[in-house]
């Protein structure tokens, strides 16, 4: 299946189950945490998330930048975004190609890409337009996915979907010109999603989650993300 049939039937759930889901609350909250604690502090100008979809990071954009751009593949997935912000002039978002970014060089002091890079066939020329549109000094985040985590054995997903080990993803970044500075790892523990559902679950997983996203045992994370700077 291609990656946009895929998210355009899944976006007519996708934020639903979200919303009500337990695991994703982790996720997505450990997201916020590195996000926060690499832009605490700071102001940008202009920021850009590849991969928007919905919109839910792009709250995040908003608190630090004066301009924030989202940018996703999938028509479905980013009209939700389109509906949700339509009132807010700071946000401007559209369809577009990782691959092939349509903006200026050095337009952006934040750039982000969480949970896209991984779909897209050419992940080198992607990250090669990441450092294009990046200003000098810029802060850049980077989602990937590990072989060696529960989430690649219990994979069931269709579409293209290319998993990286941390060395692997580290050395794509420094190889496209990124300084490599903290990785966060994201369901190391959780083998399913349906864990989070049971009594104590919740609290346990997001206990270990967040103590030990620095540690060795990111590489067999589902997720993780690795900060970097141009």
């Amino acid at each position: 299946m291609k990656v946009r049939d895929a998210y355009e039937d899944i976006s007519k759930y996708y934020d639903a189950h979200r919303n009500r889901s337990p695991y994703f609350r982790i996720i997505e909250d450990l997201t916020r945490r590195c996000f926060l604690e690499n832009t605490q502090g700071k102001s940008f100008d202009r920021g850009l998330d590849i991969g928007c979809g919905t919109g839910r990071n792009l709250p995040l954009f908003m608190n630090t930048c004066r301009e924030v751009r989202g940018m996703d593949y999938t028509p479905a997935m980013l009209e939700h975004a389109k509906r949700e912000y339509a009132n807010h002039e700071q946000v401007r978002l559209m369809i577009g190609d990782a691959q092939a970014l349509p903006f200026c060089d050095r337009s952006f002091e934040l750039v982000a890409s969480f949970k896209a890079l991984p779909h897209v066939p050419d992940i080198e020329r992607a990250l090669a337009e990441i450092h294009r549109v990046a200003k000098d000094g810029a802060t850049i985040f980077t989602e990937f996915y590990s072989p060696y985590s529960f989430r690649k054995l219990l994979n069931r997903m269709k579409h293209y979907t290319k998993w990286h080990s941390v060395q692997e993803a580290k050395g794509l970044l420094e190889g496209a010109g990124f300084k490599v500075k903290q990785v966060y790892g994201l369901r190391t523990f959780i083998a399913t999603e349906y864990l989070c559902y049971l009594p104590g679950a919740y609290r346990l997983f997001n206990y270990l989650e967040n103590r030990f996203t620095h540690s060795a045992l990111n590489r067999f994370s589902g997720y993780y993300i690795i900060v970097s700077e141009k």
